[in-house]
């Protein structure tokens, strides 16, 4: 890579930087705000059965939208009460969503490579989160979420992002956990795909699609069968 494209990449990467670090500053103040509006809440003494609600336009031409039981509001504003967990939460799936659909393809167009043949497994550690929240209504299962850059213990049942798991993401993508590489196929190996049935190529492309086989360059175990029935092809 040319300095010309180190420069490029170093710029689009500390414009990531700044985006996240914005997401850090929205989310403090926004964990901050649910914590100290539960605590205004909890001053005043209520009947279980009361209700706050959200409105505009409430001195002139009020309009309700939402309410919930004041109570129940007051815990969920807790810091393990629900509220700010679901903001890290979404800002995480957003911070992901930033690297897969913009950033990413930025590095891959300075590069001249797919986008998709950018490997960043501590992006790769963000992805399985967000599979999580997304795909399997934020339970953590019970083997577990495996990363390879992240350190987090997570325990089976309610996904929860704290405080500290949140700084620790970012800190790593502005520290040197943030290890961006690409994944290039050598020339010979462009030339078996071209001769693999369609079958083959199936297994190929699921094989590497599996977390770590990819960014650790880790060998298709079917290439040896391959090779040996193209030679056997060529010789008929």
């Amino acid at each position: 890579m040319s300095t010309q494209h180190r420069e490029t990449v170093q710029s689009i990467m500390g414009e990531l930087i700044d985006t996240f670090d914005e997401y850090v500053v929205c989310m403090f103040f926004a964990t901050q705000g649910i914590r100290d509006q539960g605590e205004k809440l909890a001053k005043s003494s209520v009947a279980s059965d009361h209700q706050t609600w959200i409105g505009s336009n409430v001195n002139s031409q009020p309009k309700m939208h939402a309410r919930i039981k004041t109570v129940k509001c007051i815990e969920k504003c807790k810091e393990k009460g629900g509220f700010t967990n679901e903001v890290r939460k979404s800002l995480l799936c957003t911070m992901y969503a930033l690297w897969d659909e913009v950033y990413r393809h930025r590095i891959a167009d300075v590069i001249g490579i797919e986008a998709q043949k950018i490997v960043c497994p501590l992006m790769g550690d963000l992805r399985k989160i967000r599979h999580c929240i997304i795909h399997h209504k934020s339970t953590v299962p019970e083997v577990g979420i495996s990363f390879e850059v992240l350190d987090w213990k997570l325990p089976v049942g309610k996904l929860e992002i704290s405080h500290d798991y949140f700084l620790d993401f970012n800190d790593a993508v502005r520290g040197e956990r943030m290890k961006i590489h690409t994944f290039r196929l050598q020339p010979e190996m462009n030339e078996v795909l071209k001769k693999m049935t369609s079958k083959e190529r199936k297994q190929f492309d699921e094989f590497y699609k599996k977390p770590g086989n990819k960014e650790n360059d880790i060998p298709w175990p079917g290439l040896s069968k391959v090779l040996k029935r193209i030679e056997q092809t060529e010789h008929e």
